[in-house]
C-alpha cells in the first residue's frame, strides 16, 4: 500500500516504497557504491536546493565501506529520499536503470555520488523546460574538478542539440563525443522522465552514455544553459584497464561491453534508422557518423597506444 501524504522516507532491502501517494515534479536518481569520501556532499547539494518539490531516489550498490550508513541516516530524517539496497553488486549499469525505474517525478535527473549542484540548479533547469515546452532536457556548463584540487571549466558558446531538425540534433550530439569532456555532459542533464523511458537507456556497452544521448538527441530539443551550474569529479589514470572497467559497469557480463568502433558505428546508425527521419536526413546522418567514425579509430588507436606505453613501464 502508498503511504500517506508526508510519511518518512524508509529504508529496504531489494525494493523502494513510494514516500507519498503524490508524485513529485522532479525525481533525483543516485546509483552509488563505496563513496563514503563524496556522498555527504553530493547529498546535501541536492537537498538544500531552492526548488523541493522533489524525491532523491538512492540505490546503493552493496557498500562495504561504511556509505550505508551514511545513506541510512539521511532517509531516516528527510522525507523526500528512499533508499534501496542490492544485496550483490549489480554494476553501475544496472544500478542507474533501478533509480530510473523507481522514480515518479515528470522530470527526472541522474546524480553522480562524487558530484554536487550549485544552489539553484534545479530551480533553473525546471524553468527552462518550462519555457520550452518543445524541449525534451535541459543541460547546463558545470566545473570538473580532479583529485589533485585543479578545477577546469569550457562555458562553450556554440551550437547545442537545440535544432527543431532530429537530424542536425545527431550531427551536433556526435560532434559533442570528440569535442572534450568539458564541453558538454548530456548524460547528467534533466529530461522529461516520460522520454526517458520511451528511450532504451544503458545499453549493454562501454559507451552507453554516448547511445542514449544520441537517442534523447533524435528524440527533441535539448537546451542549454549557460550556466555553471554542476560540479563533476572526474580522475584521469594513465593506463586504464579496459576489462576492469567493463566489469565495473556489469560484473556479470563485463566482457559483452566490449566496443569497438565499427559496433559503434553500427549502434548508432541503427538509432538514426528507427527514428522518424525523412530520407534526407537520413543520408546526412551517414555522413556524420563516417566523421564521427574516423574519429573514433583515430581515438581508439591513441587508447591503445597509451595503454601499451603504460603497461611497459
Amino acid at each position: 500500500p502508498l503511504w500517506p501524504p508526508g510519511a518518512r522516507a524508509a529504508v529496504h532491502r531489494g525494493f523502494m516504497l513510494p514516500v507519498s501517494e503524490d508524485p513529485p515534479a522532479l525525481s533525483i536518481g543516485l546509483a552509488v557504491r563505496n563513496a563514503r569520501n563524496g556522498i555527504r556532499r553530493c547529498i546535501e547539494s541536492i537537498l538544500s536546493q531552492d526548488f523541493t518539490d522533489l524525491e532523491l531516489v538512492i540505490c546503493d550498490n552493496a557498500s562495504d565501506d561504511g556509505t550505508l550508513e551514511t545513506l541510512e541516516g539521511y532517509a531516516r530524517t528527510d522525507e523526500r529520499i528512499s533508499l534501496s539496497v542490492n544485496d550483490v553488486n549489480i554494476g553501475s549499469h544496472e544500478n542507474m536503470r533501478r533509480v530510473l525505474d523507481a522514480s515518479r517525478g515528470t522530470l527526472f535527473r541522474w546524480v553522480s555520488s562524487d558530484d554536487w549542484l550549485e544552489p539553484k540548479c534545479l530551480s533553473t533547469c525546471v524553468r527552462a523546460l518550462e519555457d520550452r515546452p518543445d524541449a525534451m532536457g535541459v543541460t547546463t556548463w558545470f566545473t570538473i574538478h580532479t583529485p589533485d584540487g585543479s578545477t577546469r571549466f569550457e562555458e562553450y558558446r556554440g551550437e547545442f542539440p537545440t535544432s527543431a531538425d532530429p537530424a542536425r540534433r545527431f550531427e551536433r550530439m556526435l560532434w559533442f563525443f570528440h569535442a572534450g569532456d568539458a564541453k558538454y555532459d548530456p548524460i547528467y542533464g534533466m529530461y522529461r522522465r516520460e522520454h526517458l523511458l520511451r528511450a532504451h537507456p544503458l545499453r549493454p556497452s562501454e559507451r552507453t552514455d554516448w547511445l542514449l544521448s544520441a537517442e534523447l538527441a533524435l528524440l527533441g530539443p535539448i537546451v542549454n544553459v549557460e550556466k555553471r551550474l554542476a560540479n563533476r569529479t572526474r580522475d584521469y589514470p594513465v593506463g586504464v584497464d579496459r576489462a576492469a572497467f567493463r566489469r565495473r559497469l556489469d560484473p556479470a557480463h563485463g566482457e559483452r561491453l566490449r566496443t569497438s568502433p565499427r559496433r559503434l558505428y553500427r549502434e548508432l546508425y541503427a538509432l538514426a534508422v528507427m527514428a522518424d527521419l525523412t530520407e534526407p536526413q537520413l543520408r546526412r546522418c551517414r555522413r556524420a557518423l563516417r566523421r564521427f567514425w574516423v574519429k573514433e579509430v583515430a581515438r581508439a588507436g591513441r587508447s591503445r597506444l597509451s595503454d601499451a606505453r603504460h603497461r611497459v613501464l
